[in-house]
Formats: C-alpha cells, structure tokens, sequence
C-alpha cells in the first residue's frame, strides 16, 4: 500500500499532470492525461490489492487499501477540478463546484474508512460487518460508475470539444469513474476481499 508521503506525490502528480494539459487548452491531450493518470493509480491499485492477497493479508488490509485507492481517485478528480476551473479555464461552467464536494465527499469518507480499517486492524480486532459494509459500498460505487459512464455517452458528454465549459470535467468524470469502476472489479473479485 502506498505511504501517506506516496500517497500525497501521486496525488500532486496526478493532478499536476491533468492540469498542465488542461492549460494547454487541447481536449485531447487533457484527455491522454487524465487516462494515463486513471490506469497508473489502478494499476498501483491492482497491484497492491494481489500484494496483500498472495500475502495472506486479512480481508480488512485489502478493504482498506481499496477505500484508499478510491479516495485517491475522488481527491484527484476533486482537485482537478477546482484548479482547472478556478485558474486554468476562462468559460464558466456553473456547476463545476457541485461536483468538487460531492467528489471531496467521497475522497474523505473513503480515506476515512481506510482509517477506520487500519486502527481497528492495528488493535487487534477484525470487524468483518465493517470489510462487508465496505464491500456493499464498492458495489455501490461500480454500479454508480458503470451509471455516469453510460449517461456520458447518451448525452453527448463524451468526447467533449471545447467549445463547451465543461469539456476538462468530462474528460475527468469518464476516466475517474473507469479508474473506480475498474478498482472496484478487481476488489470485487474474490468473495473473500472487498
């Protein structure tokens, strides 16, 4: 699992990333970067998630590791966000800011259930009602994914040009939501891990 000080790079850069290219203003190469981001922090994920399991961590260590990839996704799409349409874009789009706390919501309660795992790992105790909670909102999260990509599509969102306000947060929302959609299969895939 990546340290808080590993965590907090690959936050920086993965946003760091998303943002120069949005400053660019070339949809498709903020597009290449918000996918490259996307399949790097899963990849970590995956990687971590067979790490503990061949490992014989418990259910609660890959659980954590999980909600911990997952915040790191909603955080990156959180920040990006908010830099991208409070400093790099001049068209307004006025419903950016919804999206930021819903996205900040979601970093901080996946962070903080990683937490929770880890204290009550760390005190000896394994709460299985808590890794089974967990495994129901990942459940939650893929179906909701699998949702906001297919509405992308209908509506037209996606690919976005820009001469829309919003073409930087599509592009966000469709790889995000792969990232976690993806995360989320692989965690999902042993009965035994959530």
């Amino acid at each position: 699992m990546l340290s808080w000080t590993g965590w907090l790079v690959a936050l920086t850069a993965a946003i760091f990333a998303t943002i120069l290219a949005a400053a660019a203003n070339q949809p498709m190469l903020q597009m290449a970067a918000a996918a490259v981001v996307a399949i790097a922090i899963t990849l970590l994920a995956i990687r971590d998630h067979q790490s503990l399991k061949n490992g014989g961590a418990p259910a609660s260590a890959v659980a954590s590791s999980t909600a911990r990839y997952l915040a790191l996704i909603w955080a990156w799409a959180a920040l990006t966000l908010l830099i991208t349409y409070v400093f790099i874009i001049q068209k307004h789009w006025p419903e950016w800011w919804q999206f930021f706390l819903g996205f900040s919501f979601a970093a901080v309660a996946s962070l903080g259930f990683s937490i929770m795992l880890d204290r009550d790992r760390a005190a000896g105790n394994a709460d299985l009602a808590l890794v089974k909670f967990g495994r129901i909102l990942v459940q939650a999260q893929l179906i909701g994914m699998v949702a906001g990509i297919a509405s992308l599509f209908v509506d037209g969102k996606f690919p976005r040009p820009e001469t829309y306000a919003d073409w930087a947060g599509c592009n966000i929302f469709f790889f995000g939501a792969l990232a976690i959609a993806a995360i989320s299969l692989d965690a999902l895939r042993s009965p035994a891990y959530a």
